[in-house]
């Protein structure tokens, strides 16, 4: 079964992927698809650019065919030493550049020069595709006697080799130097000499020197010597404080009758340029006494400023900002950092958003020093910034009236794209923003830069909603961006939280009323009711609570009504007196989130009391004892506890209210279970006649016990008095209680006792009616 073929490399045909298929090892040379290769003459140079969409992530390497149709691949030694650069331009597209002179140049007369170049890509799948680049350049402007390249891996110079007339001058200490040497070089055909700045000399045949990495050739017209970076025979010497790289090389060769010796010394400058926030700065030496020879007859010719090896003129260097200036000692270029002539990248380190700026500056020059000295001097010198963090700029206009919130984030290069907003947690696309009824447009800038604009209305799900005060509310939205860099697939991610707060809240209303045995309330809704959650004191009304405490409850979307009975849990009592007992119910609406209580309304009412016992949480029992509870009816006001001295707090002729701690009043208490007991007896003052020996008494035999249980697993703090000793003591214990009072009900036991017991679930307590006479 033959496999599915897939070359996505530079987009070839199917044909050509069957191809790859079945000749595995042959690489078939195709042209170029449209668009996916350019190619130029420009300044001494054949240039060749790769589209970098298309070529994806496939891997690209190039060589180049000699004179008998051989490809010689160009590795970086083979680059340097034959005259090939491979760089990126500003854009990041792969990018070669090849000097005229360069190895396997075809060349007619040193006037017009023919490249044959192939480019072989290579698909993760490892299928290779080869691609031709052929390319013939005139030579463009007159050659100068020398000429000398600065290239970003190698210096080269040329000069013109026909005879020299005789000079007028003697010859200097250099060429007194060499010319031992080359006396005694007759019969050779080819050597180079290296002189050092310390007066040594170092000569070797030109078989030794390409072995070593230099390129020595002639043309029809001129010598070539071509040198690396830091070889062994390159010096770096300083020249008005700035670095330049020099090698000081003379190649000499046998003609006919006579032994030719050329000058070929190179120097080049190689100081870094100086970077301040906001400009770069690239400073080389105006003279090099490696080149010149006479200083005192040295004079410009021109000096001139160039982007991508083109020379630029005055007009453009205003334009773009940039300040080009020579004195007697430097030739200086200051750029603007993202000024126009470069390109500004953007990149992502650490994930932090920042940019570089790139600019391939061109310093040419061109001077004369005595009558034979003519020289143009080119050095081409790629800057680029190291990494700046950008933070991005936010900026909120949203304007509370309008209803949306509207926020601009930027400012970002055409390189960045917006993936996703999140708010709240919650990922968007923008088409997903649009469902929510916002919007995503992108702001271009004047200096080419763009920003993202970002609406969302206030009533959306994803944005959360405060109340503050009065009729004030708080929206927040809460932004996560997530861009991404292309191609290079970096993203990265912005945080953001924006507040608005805005007077736009109704809030509800509230009219309570006291029903028979009951507090009610019906509330109008506001608003902001739905962020709400509503309470009864301190516990939540929901549905499960409101039936087991038989409130009533009703919302019809516009009010809400609640009747709470009295004695439900959830209230909270205010007084006990004769003449009633005040009970408040505390409605409140609280954040659904926070738990924070947002408004508070209470409603009071006055119950008459009947017979009623309460067990407060704080270890406070309070009773009433009624005048009709007995036959012939009873004086309230002569009941008493069990300690005598303990007698009603208010009493009239109908009842009487017994407020005492459980730890006073002959209180008593005992352990059942998961409870606490405490228990006191209310007694009725009988008269006797005669008092000595009673025979007659009109006054009902009368007892009422009273009991509070008080559950062990909960926990409250509360004081008793114990006796030790004659002094009494507080001694601490724990109570429970969440709710200070429960209803009773009425009913009758088995023995003829009428109990009250505590409906509460936390609280416990019962009281026993008199026997009767």
């Amino acid at each position: 079964m033959t496999p599915a073929l897939n070359c996505p490399v530079l987009g070839f045909l199917c044909s050509l992927a069957l191809l790859c298929v079945l000749l595995p090892q042959e690489v078939t040379s195709v042209p170029f698809p449209p668009g996916a290769a350019r190619t130029e003459c420009r300044g001494r140079y054949f240039w060749i650019w790769l589209d970098k969409a298309t070529l994806g992530q496939n891997v690209w390497r190039y060589g180049v065919f000699n004179n008998v149709g051989q490809l010689i691949p160009v590795t970086e030694q083979v680059a340097s030493q034959c005259g090939f650069t491979s760089d990126t331009d500003l854009h990041g597209n792969p990018e070669i550049r090849v000097s005229f002179l360069a190895c396997s140049i075809q060349n007619l007369f040193d006037q017009e020069f023919s490249l044959k170049l192939q480019v072989e890509i290579t698909s993760p799948a490892d299928l290779t595709v080869a691609y031709d680049v052929s390319m013939t350049c005139p030579l463009g402007a007159p050659w100068s006697p020398r000429e000398i390249v600065c290239e970003e891996n190698y210096m080269e110079v040329s000069v013109r080799r026909a005879v020299p007339g005789i000079a007028s001058e003697a010859l200097n200490e250099d060429w007194i130097a060499v010319w031992p040497v080359a006396q005694g070089a007759v019969n050779q055909v080819w050597q180079v000499v290296f002189r050092f700045q310390n007066g040594s000399l170092q000569n070797m045949m030109a078989t030794e020197a390409h072995a070593l990495g230099y390129g020595v050739n002639t043309t029809a017209t001129r010598v070539l010597f071509r040198t690396p970076y830091g070889t062994q025979q390159t010096e770096v010497s300083k020249v008005q404080g700035l670095e330049v790289a020099v090698a000081r090389a003379t190649v000499f060769y046998k003609q006919a009758w006579m032994i030719l010796m050329v000058d070929t010394a190179v120097a080049c400058p190689i100081n870094p340029p100086v970077f301040t926030a906001s400009a770069l700065s690239w400073v080389t030496p105006r003279i090099m006494p490696s080149l010149v020879k006479f200083p005192d007859l040295y004079r410009d010719e021109a000096v001139e400023m160039g982007l991508d090896g083109r020379v630029v003129d005055a007009a453009t260097v205003a334009r773009n900002g940039y300040t080009f200036l020579t004195d007697a000692k430097f030739v200086s270029i200051s750029v603007p950092i993202g000024a126009s002539g470069g390109l500004t990248l953007s990149d992502v380190i650490d994930s932090s958003y920042g940019t570089r700026y790139s600019i391939k500056l061109l310093l040419d020059r061109r001077w004369q020093g005595d009558e034979s000295d003519r020289t143009r001097h080119r050095s081409l010198k790629t800057i680029r910034t190291t990494f700046v963090p950008h933070v991005p700029v936010l900026i909120n206009n949203t304007v509370p009236e309008r209803g949306y919130f509207e926020v601009i984030l930027g400012n970002f290069l055409p390189d960045v794209e917006l993936v996703t907003v999140a708010i709240g947690g919650k990922p968007l696309t923008p088409e997903e923003l649009e469902s929510h009824g916002g919007k995503l447009a992108e702001v271009p800038n004047p200096n080419g830069t763009r920003a993202f604009n970002l609406m969302v209305p206030f009533d959306d799900p994803l944005v959360p909603q405060e109340y503050l005060h009065d009729n004030i509310r708080r929206y927040t939205l809460p932004l996560v961006y997530t861009l991404n860099l292309i191609p290079k697939n970096k993203p990265f991610i912005y945080p953001a939280v924006i507040e608005c707060e805005v007077p736009d809240v109704v809030l509800p209303t509230v009219v309570g009323f006291c029903e028979e045995r009951r507090i009610s309330l019906v509330m109008t809704h506001g608003n902001l009711d739905r962020y709400w959650v509503p309470y009864v004191g301190n516990l939540r009304l929901t549905a499960e609570f409101a039936a087991s405490q038989n409130y009533t409850v009703q919302d019809d979307g516009s009010r809400f009504y609640l009747s709470v009975p009295l004695l439900a849990a959830g209230l909270a009592y205010e007084d006990i007196s004769l003449q009633g007992l005040t009970a408040r119910l505390d409605f409140n609406l609280r954040d659904n989130k926070t738990l924070a209580a947002i408004v508070i309304f209470p409603v009071s009412c006055i119950f008459p009391t009947g017979k009623l016992l309460v067990c407060f949480p704080n270890g406070t029992m309070a009773a009433t004892v009624l005048r009709l509870d007995t036959k012939p009816a009873l004086d309230p006001r002569r009941t008493h506890l069990r300690d005598e001295n303990c007698r009603p707090v208010a009493a009239d002729e109908s009842r009487a209210l017994f407020s005492f701690p459980v730890a006073t009043c002959g209180t008593t208490r005992r352990f059942e279970g998961n409870y606490l007991v405490y228990e006191n007896e209310v007694t009725f003052k009988r008269e006797l006649i005669p008092e000595a020996k009673p025979v007659i008494t009109r006054d009902s035999q009368y007892s009422l016990t009273l009991r509070c249980r008080y559950p062990l697993n909960e926990t409250l703090r509360v004081w008793a008095q114990q006796l030790l000793g004659g002094v009494v003591t507080p001694v601490p214990f724990a109570l429970g209680a969440r709710d200070p009072l429960a209803a009773y009900r009425r009913g009758r036991s088995m023995d003829g006792y009428v109990s009250f017991q505590m409906a509460s679930h936390v609280l416990a307590g019962e009281a026993l009616t008199p026997l009767r006479s």
